[in-house]
């Protein structure tokens, strides 16, 4: 349902698969000689998931078709819906395949005061089609709420065809890997967490601690959330959580990554068609953004 207050939808965070059980008896098999499995990861990410500018163009892409069919269902309903500019709603972070500890990068945040302070600084964009009389605005909105269903129709677009598959395998693989090589490491990093004065057992707990810090915001008008009291302990706190999230697994790290070289190089051999297929359709995000956009500024104007 739109909120009456925030009616402008935002745009969705990659959607992380839950791993499915496939584990194979025995340890995973000892890095190929000569084989850099940090490399290989690296490549294998890429491919699967993208680069920033990609995968911002494949936000555009959802929130363009997403809006245009909300405006077109809201046409039926004798009510006029505009399709406002996409604009990001979140910072560009480096993938995390399945929040899984082993696998996640390492960072300096976790981009939760940067998103705060962009939103607030922009404020909401007043949509074109929201008439100014109380009267015609009840209407208005129940029109457009009756239309949300419409807006799944691009939320498939946001990643390539055959990615949300394909990343499914990769974070099978990797969590698979985890649980034989370091058992332990969710124990030890709930713990570790705790000793620091953190009390999230994964990084999705850590996440929400840290959002949890911050003041309420209002994104109606613009605003400058860092002139509120609480924002430089909450501030601190995001970086004082990123870096006791790291010091809590990265002498594990280079272990799990190891693990996971040979697993990851036949991935590379069985995937070789659906990895260039998703990769190809990265490449392609970015222009079809762009033509999207030039096809809605179209439709809007007439």
């Amino acid at each position: 349902m739109i909120n009456r207050r925030r009616y402008i939808a935002a745009a969705a965070a990659v959607t992380l698969v839950a791993m499915a059980g496939c584990a194979q008896p025995g340890m995973p098999a000892a890095a190929p000689v000569g084989v850099d499995a940090p490399t290989v990861l690296s490549a294998v990410i890429n491919q699967v998931y993208g680069t920033p500018q990609q995968r911002q163009a494949g936000e555009e892409r959802m929130w363009l078709t997403s809006q245009s069919a909300i405006a077109a269902c809201a046409r039926t309903k004798g009510v006029m819906y505009g399709v406002t500019p996409y604009q990001p709603m979140l910072p560009p972070a480096e993938p995390a395949p399945g929040d899984l500890l082993g696998f996640a990068p390492q960072r300096a945040d976790f981009g939760v005061a940067t998103r705060i302070e962009m939103l607030a600084k922009r404020g909401e964009v007043p949509n074109p089609g929201l008439p100014a009389a109380a009267d015609d605005q009840a209407r208005w909105f129940t029109a457009v709420e009756s239309c949300q269903d419409a807006a799944t129709a691009g939320e498939k677009l946001r990643v390539p065809d055959g990615q949300p598959e394909l990343e499914a395998k990769l974070v099978d693989l990797l969590g698979r890997v985890q649980q034989q090589v370091a058992p332990d490491l969710t124990s030890q990093y709930a713990s570790c967490m705790k000793a620091a004065g953190i009390d999230a057992g994964d990084l999705s707990e850590a996440y929400l601690k840290v959002e949890q810090k911050f003041p309420p915001v209002s994104f109606e008008r613009p605003s400058d959330p860092t002139t509120l009291p609480e924002w430089a302990d909450a501030a601190a706190f995001e970086k004082k959580v990123a870096a006791a999230d790291w010091a809590c697994r990265e002498s594990r790290i280079d272990e799990i990554v190891n693990a996971a070289a040979a697993d990851l190089q036949t991935f590379n051999s069985t995937n070789t068609t659906r990895l260039a297929h998703v990769a190809n359709g990265w490449k392609a995000m970015p222009s079809l953004a762009q033509t999207l956009r030039a096809t809605v500024k179209t439709n809007t104007a007439k």
